[in-house]
């Protein structure tokens, strides 16, 4: 602990030492005041390490604060940061999106992003309107509009084209579309992030944890705990919602190891309409699910090239269905734990050490692989099925084409 307080204290003094300005912008931190150029001064002045001191009530933020290259933005554990009101923007991302940056990181900290203080997600909100489900002499909200829209200023935190990153000890509370987007990312470290989702603006609908687009590659992913509202973690090569910094390309080399979730719309999607997934691992992943748990999908249904997936692990899970919230405003169809959508094609797939233990829903089949799926090769090892629930249900429903099965020492009762 002495250890860790007095590299703390050099972080700070460091960062006010190579500023060479004889005044900073102080940091005020009553969650009243703006501290967005204060700290946006330190994150500047060049330093390896910038650390925020435990404000007394919170950091407000009204504009996006930019990391730099080779540079740390540390907090306290519980350090609170939180949007401004009608800030609608991204809360934190790196500096420079389209030339790059590498060597960012961000330790610590809990990040509101204050979704009712923002204008609500557009797709929900306009669907909404659509459905008449608004009240009589609302007008609708204004957003921006041109390559950066408001969907991708509505995400908490963006990180595009960056290598070495590394997202540490974070809360992620409340963002109006996605908590954590990163595009174009190598060699990146994200562990231990909580979601802390207590609302929704306008519903309880786009809002996913941490969602990666094309181009990321050699990756960690690790202990994410918590409730979202869409996919907890969601590895999209071919994404539908593109802005002038997204991307789209191949997903290759991830290791996610450890999600723990009740009542969670889904843990993990892999998604391609052509770009390729490659090599991706998914161990221990916990909880209750009302969508599935983990899905392989090509969802755009106006998009002829089929998905490109090969070399995929899934263990080591502990899973079963959850009901769907009271409040979702729009009830999902239900689907298995392990969903392979149709459109794909996949050279390898392993599940091994997967079992359900159903205490929900027993309508569904453990895994089902959709009609128009290809797999060379499924590999089912060591997995099984506890049935709490009247009825039954099937392991395995296959509709599309398995070439080569391999099944061991897989138990259902």
């Amino acid at each position: 602990m002495i250890m860790n307080m007095k590299s703390l204290l050099v972080c700070a003094v460091v960062s006010v030492l190579q500023t060479g300005r004889a005044e900073w912008i102080p940091l005020v931190g009553d969650g009243i005041a703006d501290d967005t150029a204060a700290i946006q001064q330190r994150l500047d002045a060049g330093s390896s390490c910038v650390y925020l001191p435990p404000p007394a009530k919170a950091y407000l933020v009204s504009r996006t604060l930019r990391i730099p290259s080779n540079c740390e933005l540390r907090l306290d554990r519980w350090t609170p940061v939180r949007l401004a009101d009608g800030a609608n923007v991204p809360l934190l991302a790196n500096a420079n999106p389209k030339a790059g940056n590498r060597r960012v990181a961000v330790t610590g900290g809990v990040w509101d992003f204050n979704n009712a203080g923002q204008l609500p997600n557009p797709d929900a909100w306009m669907r909404l309107r659509r459905e008449g489900k608004l009240a009589e002499g609302v007008s609708d909200p204004v957003w921006p509009t041109g390559p950066t829209n408001h969907y991708s200023l509505s995400h908490g935190m963006t990180f595009y084209n960056v290598r070495e990153l590394e997202i540490r000890n974070v809360t992620l509370r409340n963002p109006v579309t996605y908590a954590l987007r990163l595009g174009g990312v190598t060699d990146f470290t994200i562990d231990t992030v909580a979601f802390d989702f207590t609302r929704a603006n306008p519903v309880k609908a786009n809002m996913d944890g941490v969602h990666l687009d094309g181009g990321c590659r050699y990756g960690r992913i690790s202990n994410l705990r918590g409730t979202c509202y869409d996919d907890l973690l969601a590895l999209n090569a071919d994404d539908g919602d593109q802005n002038e910094f997204s991307h789209e390309g191949p997903i290759s080399d991830i290791d996610v190891d450890g999600i723990y979730a009740e009542y969670c719309h889904s843990a993990v999607r892999l998604l391609s309409t052509g770009m390729p997934l490659e090599g991706i691992s998914i161990r221990n992943v916990h909880g209750n699910f009302y969508r599935y748990a983990i899905g392989l999908t090509h969802f755009f249904a106006d998009r002829p090239t089929r998905g490109r997936m090969s070399d995929i692990t899934i263990a080591d899970c502990h899973v079963g269905k959850a009901l769907q919230p009271a409040d979702l405003q729009w009830k999902l169809a239900p689907y298995p734990l392990v969903y392979v959508d149709r459109r794909l094609d996949i050279d390898s797939l392993t599940v091994r050490s997967f079992l359900r233990d159903e205490r929900t829903d027993a309508s569904v089949p453990t895994i089902r692989i959709a009609e128009g799926c290809c797999i060379d090769r499924l590999v089912l090892r060591d997995c099984g099925q506890v049935n709490r629930r009247d009825g039954s249900f099937p392991f395995l429903e296959n509709g599309g084409t398995v070439r080569k099965l391999v099944e061991e020492n897989t138990l259902c009762k």
